[in-house]
Parts: structure tokens; C-alpha cells; sequence
């Protein structure tokens, strides 16, 4: 190939080494108004009384806004495809505060001295009352996070909201306690996982005003504007068309932007006071008030054979939703999505059990989503089941791998078209020196070890994420490439470019590209489960081809 696969520089490479302005803080207008957040200083409490007089009475305040100001829709945050598996269990504001952080007021200032002096003046008469701080507690606990009667689900995924159980999974094949009995060797662990930040450079920010036609439009730091314009819509009670999402550069994500946390905000100041506004969250706000990785507990069980062949995998899952219950019943499916098929000698198989609400900071997308906590367990626990055999780990997983053209019978005997693994391994194994460095090597005053795990990942969502893309020719000669997909420094504007260019001839001078605006680009669900070169891309492709051989039917007929 003559572009992909080379070498290139990024085609936002300059602008961005050279401080450009190219960042959604950046192009917000400098008559702005400047929005804050009044966090709650409490887990759990209902709101008997915000006042907001004093605070409305400094000069240069626009507007302060209480749960009384706002719509009273629920909605998810969650930035997937509609219907969303996820509760709509948020409000913009709420009489019911739910974790230390969570929304209490929104000021608007001129400047942002003038709205933290307004926040200093609300005064906030609490109902505190008893937190559920332990998720291994959280079932069936005195205090229910959600009380109220409307939280919406768009699928029946197991929810007891009155137990605080936001959802329940199972998946199963065969039957586990019977194969495990069967078994010589049974080995049984509990692990647990912590919620882990994000971290990203930019932190959570993004503006609002109204075009000359009166709709609103959003610029945001986020991997999912298309899913924001929903959001937003139904958040705000407004029709979609009234709303245009823009996304500029990101300066990072790392899933934590599959997640919308700051829009409502600044839209719901647009709306009310008909300016513009921008909020940027700090690094403590972005740590406190937005999302994390999911902490769970998972318990594993795996029986084998005196020979090393695993026969029954058993995992039983415990997860942290937090507050609310965005991601909650997709990123605890994925753990068991992502580790059952592994080993796929395994006679039976089963992963089960449930997300509950605490009142904690919500847990969202981070990479790997929920595979990554599965992934530790069950490693771990294959580990412990080498050691249990006095097998070399390497061997045990060789001998048990799910390799290209196996079935899997949790994927209802689908076959697996695609694996090397058994090769990586292979490879690994001889770089690294295995056979010379494990199980340890003493050094006298210094112990060295190697060890091992194996994981799965799939590139987008089968069977329910699409994307989209449109190129087009232009008057000079060069190309236009509109994408709704996000580059949140990854360089997939680059690679999406490289792809175009590759298939129609030319190269990357030749193409503009326009990503993510919800008015022009066509639709793409967000950069998300490593989607953007595999899913979006395989767009790019198709569309390429299909210009490119109405440029040659036009050319064949001069």
C-alpha cells in the first residue's frame, strides 16, 4: 500500500505541537458567561431549602438555577445507541443529592471570580440521611438510593431499584456445580477491583449558545457528540433538530467521555438566559463529579482435569454502579463476555450476578470495559490453578486456548474467524526468555519472576454499533471527508484520511477532513470499543469505493 501502513505525519500534528487554538476552551466566545457547579458536602441527603437570594443579588450574576428551575425529565448520561441499556435515573438538578459531588446548584457569571463568590453565598438546608457506602452491603440496604417511582429502563435488565439493584446479569452453558463436582482439581478465589480515574490532559469542559436561528449548540470535550445531542434533547425537553453538538480536538478520553457530565449545564444556563456559557471543570471536579472504572468483586471457580484441561469456569460478579447507572449492565455483561470464551474446552461455563447502587461517584466507561476486571480474575485464578497442577502457566494455556475455527459454545457455537493468540504467546514466550526466568530467578539479595495473562478485545459493538461516512469530490479537484467519529488524539482523522487516499489514488494534501459536527457529518455512535479504525473505517473504505467508481464511469465516458 501506498498510504496506509506508511509513516505519516498526523494532519493535526502542527497546529497542536505549535499551541494553536484548536481546544473546545479555546473557541468558546470571550463574552461568555462563566458557568460553576455548587457540589453536595454529602453521600446522601434530600434538599429541604436552597437559597439562592444573596447569591442572585451579586453584581454580574446572569442566573442560579435549583432543581425548581430546571426540566424534570430523567435521562441517562450513558453515551450509547438508542434505546440505551442503560436506566434514565438522572436528573439536570435533583431534590436528592446522592454522592459527595453531585449536583446541588448551577451560577452563571460574567466572570468566574463573580460566580465563585455567588456559589460562597447559596445556602442549602439538608435532610441528611444514612449513605450506602458498601457495594457488598448495598442489596437490600435501609436506605434506597433512588426512591422514586419514574426511573425508566428501556429493556428489562433486572433491576430491584428497592433493593438498589440496578440490574442482574447471567450467562450460562451447562451445568457448573455439576461439571466442578466431576473435577479432581478445583481451585476458588475472590478478587476485587478498585474504581480507577481517567486521568485524561483536558479535563471535562464545554460551551453553549444560540445560532442566528435560535437552536442551541454544544461544543464539547466528548467522544460522543451524536449520543450528547440526545441526552440533551430529552434532558432539556427539546426537539433534537433545535440542538447541534460540535466536537473539537479532545485532548483525551479514555472512555471517560462515552460519558456526558458537564453539557446539561451550560444548556440549561443557554436556554434560560439566552447567552453564551462555558464550564471547565477542574482536576478535583473531574476526579469527584464525573465517573470512574467500575470496582467489583468477583469470586472464580475453575475445575480441571488431573492433565490440565479446564472443564467449568464459574464467575460470580459483584459490581459498584455508584449513584447512577450509566454503563452499569453493559460494563458488567462484557466481564463475562470477554473471559467465558477463552477457554473453550470448558464443559460448562457460567458468569452471574449483579451491579447495585451505592452512594458513590458513578462508575462509566474506562478502557477495556468491564474485560479488564474480568480479565484479572480469571487469569489470576488460572494462575492458582497452574500452580494447584505444577503445570508451566504457559502450557495450561496452550493446552486450553479458544483458537481460530473453535466454537464457543457461549457464543452459541459461533466460530471464532479470527485469532493468533496461540502465536503471540508463542512469540512472547521466546522473547522474554521463559524458559530461563521462570518460575524465579534469585539473585541472592533480589527475587525476579516472569508471569503471564491473556485477554480478548473486539474492535465496535457487533450487531448493533454502524457508522457512517461521506466523501466528497470537489470543484478543485480535492476531496472532503465528513466523519462523526472522534479523534481524541489517537490520529484517527489521520488514519480515516490514510484510508480515503489509499483507495482513491492520491494522498493526504489532497483531503480536508470534517469530523464531528451532529449538522454536517453523518451519523457515528462516538469513539468507543475501539470502533474508530474498524468500524468507522470500513465506512471510509465503502465510500471511497463507491465515489471512486462513479469518478471512473464519468472518466469513461470523455
Amino acid at each position: 500500500m501506498k498510504v496506509v501502513g506508511q509513516s505519516l505525519p498526523k494532519i493535526d500534528a502542527l497546529p497542536i505541537a505549535t499551541g494553536q487554538p484548536v481546544y473546545t476552551e479555546d473557541m468558546a466566545p470571550s463574552q461568555a458567561l462563566v458557568v460553576k457547579v455548587l457540589h453536595s458536602p454529602h453521600a446522601f441527603a434530600r434538599l429541604r431549602q436552597v437559597d439562592v437570594s444573596l447569591a442572585l443579588k451579586v453584581p454580574g450574576v446572569a442566573c442560579v438555577l435549583t432543581h425548581q428551575d430546571v426540566p424534570q425529565e430523567r435521562f441517562t448520561l450513558a453515551g450509547q445507541s438508542y434505546p440505551e441499556p442503560s436506566p434514565y435515573d438522572r436528573r439536570i438538578l435533583d431534590e436528592y443529592v446522592r454522592y459527595v459531588g453531585d449536583a446541588v446548584a448551577i451560577v452563571a457569571a460574567v466572570d468566574e471570580k463573580t460566580a465563585e463568590k455567588a456559589l460562597q453565598l447559596i445556602r442549602v438546608e439538608y435532610e441528611v440521611l444514612e449513605p450506602v457506602l458498601d457495594f457488598e452491603t448495598a442489596a437490600g440496604h435501609a436506605s434506597v438510593v433512588h426512591p422514586e417511582d419514574n426511573v425508566l429502563c428501556n429493556f428489562p435488565i433486572g433491576m430491584e431499584k428497592e433493593k438498589n439493584i440496578i440490574c442482574t446479569h447471567k450467562n450460562e452453558y451447562g451445568d457448573v456445580e455439576a461439571e466442578l463436582a466431576q473435577c479432581p482439581v478445583v481451585v476458588e478465589e475472590t478478587y476485587y477491583t478498585q474504581a480507577q480515574a481517567h486521568g485524561m490532559m483536558e479535563t471535562y469542559r464545554a460551551y453553549s449558545y444560540l445560532d442566528h436561528a435560535g437552536r442551541l449548540t454544544i461544543v464539547s470535550s466528548t467522544q460522543i457528540p451524536f449520543h450528547v445531542r440526545r441526552q440533551m434533547a430529552r434532558a432539556l425537553e427539546m426537539p433534537a433538530s433545535r440542538i447541534r453538538v460540535i466536537k473539537p480536538r479532545i485532548g483525551g478520553g479514555f472512555g471517560g467521555k462515552q460519558t456526558g457530565a458537564v453539557e446539561m449545564f451550560v444548556a440549561a444556563v443557554t436556554k434560560r438566559t439566552g447567552k453564551a456559557a462555558i464550564i471547565v471543570y477542574s482536576r478535583t471536579e473531574t476526579f469527584s463529579c464525573t465517573n470512574s472504572r467500575h470496582a467489583m468483586r468477583l469470586t472464580v471457580r475453575l475445575g480441571a482435569d488431573e492433565e490440565g484441561t479446564i472443564r467449568a469456569v464459574d464467575i460470580q460478579g459483584l459490581s459498584d454502579g455508584g449513584a447512577y447507572g450509566e454503563h452499569a449492565p453493559t460494563t458488567f455483561s462484557v466481564v463475562g463476555e470477554k473471559t467465558l470464551p477463552m477457554y473453550h474446552k470448558a464443559k460448562a461455563v457460567r458468569f452471574m450476578g449483579q451491579v447495585v447502587y451505592t452512594n458513590k461517584l458513578p462508575g462509566g466507561a474506562l478502557r477495556g470495559y468491564g474485560a479488564t476486571q474480568g480479565t484479572f480474575a480469571q487469569e489470576s485464578a488460572v494462575n492458582l490453578l497452574a500452580a494447584r497442577l505444577k503445570m508451566n502457566p504457559v502450557e495450561l494455556r496452550q493446552k486450553n486456548l479458544i483458537r481460530q475455527g473453535d466454537y464457543s459454545p457461549i457464543y452459541k457455537g459461533k466460530v471464532l474467524a479470527s485469532s493468533t493468540l496461540d502465536q503471540c504467546i508463542a512469540t512472547g514466550k521466546k522473547l522474554i526468555g521463559w524458559e530461563e526466568k521462570y518460575p524465579v530467578r534469585d539473585f541472592g539479595d533480589t527475587l525476579r519472576a516472569v508471569g503471564m495473562a491473556v485477554t480478548m478485545q473486539g474492535s465496535g459493538i457487533a450487531g448493533i454499533d454502524t457508522a457512517s461516512a461521506e466523501i466528497r469530490l470537489n470543484d478543485d479537484g480535492n476531496y472532503t471527508l465528513l466523519i462523526g467519529s472522534t479523534d481524541m488524539g489517537t490520529g484517527s482523522d489521520t488514519i480515516l484520511a490514510q484510508m480515503a487516499a489509499e483507495v482513491l489514488e492520491t494522498n493526504l494534501e489532497h483531503l480536508i477532513v470534517h469530523a464531528a459536527d451532529t449538522d454536517v457529518s453523518p451519523f457515528d455512535p462516538g469513539s468507543y470499543a475501539s470502533s474508530t479504525t474498524y468500524v468507522t473505517g470500513m465506512a471510509v473504505k465503502l465510500a471511497a469505493e463507491e465515489l471512486r467508481g462513479k469518478m471512473l464511469e464519468q472518466a469513461a465516458k470523455l
